[in-house]
């Protein structure tokens, strides 16, 4: 049987108190320590329990755009369907403006 790995997520300081507030909401073990290079990331390792705490650990991460150290991002991302484009309708006929005469038209004996 295949060893369950615990999933890890490689956060910046301000992003901890997020994560950390996930954690304590929903109750999952988390253990946290920092990297060696860069020292200014902090590895986060999340002790899963049961599928359910599983699959909103993965709609949180998704929700506030984090990933998962040591899967490639762009292996699993979804591609943008793009609308089908409908045919403009007709333009509707427009009345054309009564045109307004020049004042030059309007004056007697002028041209």
């Amino acid at each position: 049987m295949a060893e369950l790995v615990n999933p890890k997520v490689v956060l910046k300081k301000k992003q901890i108190p997020v994560i950390v507030d996930f954690c304590l909401d929903e109750s999952v073990e988390f253990s946290v320590k920092q990297q060696i290079f860069p020292d200014t990331d902090w590895e986060v390792e999340l002790k899963m329990k049961d599928f359910k705490s599983a699959v909103l650990l993965g709609m949180f991460l998704r929700e506030n755009r984090i990933d998962i150290d040591g899967i490639d991002p762009q292996r699993y991302k979804r591609s943008v369907k793009k609308p089908d484009e409908k045919p403009e309708p007709a333009a509707k006929e427009e009345k054309p403006k009564a045109e307004k005469p020049s004042s030059i038209e309007g004056l007697p004996g002028l041209l």
